[in-house]
């Protein structure tokens, strides 16, 4: 990702328009290729990070762009890994070191060779970041290099974003199921409707729109949209606050920008996949249905759950689950349970909404027959807790 001091913009009041570059431009592609020659040497040189920061340090005050060689550099740096420090305790050896080093100046040993031997110099500075070194590097081709920078451009304005519209159009169901998926992996909080035929519209929450807007709501808010780019026909439409001023920011898959994921894949988190294996080794009258559908709400709105179980006896029913973010969202699925007693829906909801027993239970004090389609978790839903609420629910497949 690219920082706010490497973000270029134009503001045409109400708008804001990332500053996106051409990434057939051949002295683009001649920078991008020398930056990302630097870090391919350095990888197979074994630098350390201060050697490398000299060198594309050289080759980014020379740019006649320093602004997009700096922004290309941190893509590049990102695509990089550094050694960990070892488990020395680095400060004693420094002491010791410089203490029998000084033993020797004071005897009259001042060659510098020897000096460096006993100051074992390589092997004293592993603990403080510039004497890191490249274990290794992602290599990129210039035009795909350019091509990130781009949508890092976008990227980094959702930073700012207070909410967002995605308009789908003529998406495949299977790629619709993938995105919705995707949207699900980084726990956004997203209302889904269809205005029109062969339509899906995402209304999305954006970090300044929360109560505690944290830079990883913004960074998975961001995240989303390499998923989005991979669609045929897409808008965007985002109200974003930069520097006190609030502006709306367009992007469309007419602004040509390509994605660096390599297909719409199916983000499944590791806790998914264990809690799938789990449940089906603790019970057999209930399996995890593998495409989860949508859930018709009524009033254009769909309902994409996390979970659906489908029984033996031919029973079907979803679980959505309702993350730290997801208050104000989660009050009107309540509603909408309580109004449609008859929708197959379970709901999880994270301890994080909730400060006690008690506050959970005063979500259903005016709705009380719903109470037991819904349960609280941390992080996560235990699959007992899941497999407990399901007999409850229909003891008859027991």
């Amino acid at each position: 990702m690219l920082r706010s001091e490497h973000l270029l913009y134009r503001i045409t009041t109400p708008d804001v328009k990332p500053r996106l570059i051409a990434p057939d431009a051949p002295f683009l592609l001649d920078l991008a290729g020398e930056l990302a020659a630097i870090y391919q040497s350095a990888a197979e040189g074994n630098m350390t990070r201060q050697e490398l920061e000299e060198l594309t340090g050289a080759l980014i005050r020379g740019s006649c762009d320093v602004k997009i060689a700096a922004g290309l550099n941190k893509l590049l740096l990102d695509r990089t890994e550094f050694t960990a420090a070892q488990s020395a305790d680095y400060p004693a050896l420094r002491r010791k070191s410089f203490l029998a080093s000084g033993k020797m100046l004071n005897s009259g040993i001042t060659d510098p060779e020897k000096l460096r031997t006993c100051a074992a110099l390589d092997d004293l500075y592993g603990d403080l970041p510039d004497f890191e070194k490249i274990a290794a590097f992602e290599a990129v081709s210039p035009e795909k290099l350019l091509h990130r920078y781009n949508l890092a451009q976008a990227q980094g304005l959702l930073f700012f974003a207070k909410s967002m519209t995605v308009t789908i159009r003529n998406a495949a169901p299977g790629e619709l199921r993938k995105l919705l998926k995707t949207v699900k992996f980084f726990r956004l909080l997203a209302h889904f409707t269809i205005p029109a035929k062969n339509q899906l519209q995402m209304e999305i929450s954006g970090p300044f729109s929360l109560f505690d807007a944290t830079s990883k709501y913004a960074l998975q808010l961001a995240n989303l949209l390499p998923a989005i780019a991979l669609l045929p026909k897409w808008e965007l439409k985002a109200q974003v606050k930069i520097k006190n001023r609030e502006l709306t920011l367009k992007l469309s898959h007419k602004n040509g920008l390509v994605s660096h994921y390599r297909q719409l894949a199916s983000y499944i988190p590791e806790e998914i996949r264990l809690f799938h294996k789990l449940f089906n080794a603790k019970q057999d009258t209930w399996q995890i249905v593998g495409d989860t559908p949508f859930i018709d709400a009524g009033n254009q709105e769909v309902i994409f759950p996390d979970l659906s179980f489908h029984s033996t006896a031919g029973e079907l029913i979803h679980a959505e689950l309702f993350h730290r973010w997801h208050a104000g969202q989660l009050e009107r699925r309540l509603t909408l349970l309580a109004e449609n007693p008859d929708l197959p829906l379970i709901l999880g909801i994270d301890r994080s909404l909730v400060k006690s027993e008690e506050e959970f239970e005063k979500l259903f004090e005016s709705r009380p027959h719903i109470r037991r389609r819904c349960w609280l978790f941390r992080d996560f839903p235990g699959v007992a807790t899941v497999v407990n609420l399901l007999k409850r629910l229909f003891p008859e497949n027991d």
